[in-house]
């Protein structure tokens, strides 16, 4: 998943969420009283999960955040190490991860959607664990940030494509029968010198009810609220922001 090639372009073309959700994640961190700097010259831990090329990571550093990613792709890794290398990445799954301590865990582009789930309703155990390892993990007060797929509509579609220097990507979303995984097939070229090089693959991601999110997080110990955008930065039909308190920081705010 996000080879060599599907992790360039969706740096090189596909970044504007990352960059614009970036500054309302900070901007919810500070409102809940996670900052960095100030006379105690702090520096929270982020731990960034699904952090795809760094995008993300290159903000929170550059407010002063020490920033501990994880992803399962080695080339989105590669790229955000080089783009972010005050920070530390390692390869993991967010299924296996042991979180370290740490004042939030972000996880925003539909990272838990990737989750896979044999039933046909309902959360996966894998991710009601994530979530109870994660409040774990937290310093009181800590947040848990991210987003998924409540619903599916107005995200198929037969065929669409993009380009930009020395690639194209065409891509192509359906939804299965009992409307729970939404699957886009993805095949890319890119020019690499002379030569031209295509790949291909498939990515089939959970949608989840909203009501079963909520159920799992409040089990797991948390407070959320859920909203359609991250503050002023509205996100895609049908997907749903997140923020979750661990016990000590009120009530959640977007």
């Amino acid at each position: 998943m996000f080879s060599t090639d599907l992790a360039f372009i969706h740096d090189a073309g596909f970044g504007a969420f990352a960059e614009g959700a970036a500054p309302e994640i900070v901007r919810i961190l500070r409102q809940h009283g996670i900052a960095a700097g100030g006379s105690a010259r702090r520096h929270p831990r982020i731990v960034e999960v699904g952090c795809g090329s760094g995008t993300l990571a290159r903000r929170l550093v550059d407010c002063g955040y020490e920033v501990v990613g994880f992803d399962i792709s080695a080339a989105m890794l590669r790229l955000a190490r080089s783009k972010v290398p005050e920070a530390r990445f390692r390869r993991q799954s967010l299924t296996e991860l042991r979180v370290p301590r740490c004042a939030a865990v972000v996880a925003i582009g539909e990272v838990i959607t990737y989750v896979p789930c044999a039933s046909k309703a309902g959360l996966p155990l894998s991710l009601r664990r994530f979530f109870a390892r994660t409040h774990d993990a937290l310093e009181p007060g800590g947040l848990l940030i991210f987003d998924f797929i409540e619903s599916a509509a107005r995200r198929t579609y037969q065929a669409k494509s993009k380009a930009g220097a020395g690639w194209v990507i065409a891509a192509h979303a359906e939804l299965d029968d009992a409307g729970r995984t939404l699957t886009r097939r993805l095949v890319t070229i890119r020019r690499i010198g002379r030569q031209f090089r295509r790949s291909q693959e498939s990515h089939g991601v959970r949608i989840y009810p909203r009501r079963a999110v909520g159920d799992a997080l409040a089990a797991a110990g948390f407070t959320a609220r859920m909203s359609r955008a991250y503050g002023r930065y509205g996100l895609m039909p049908g997907n749903v922001a997140v923020v979750a308190c661990k016990e000590g920081n009120g009530r959640p705010r977007l």
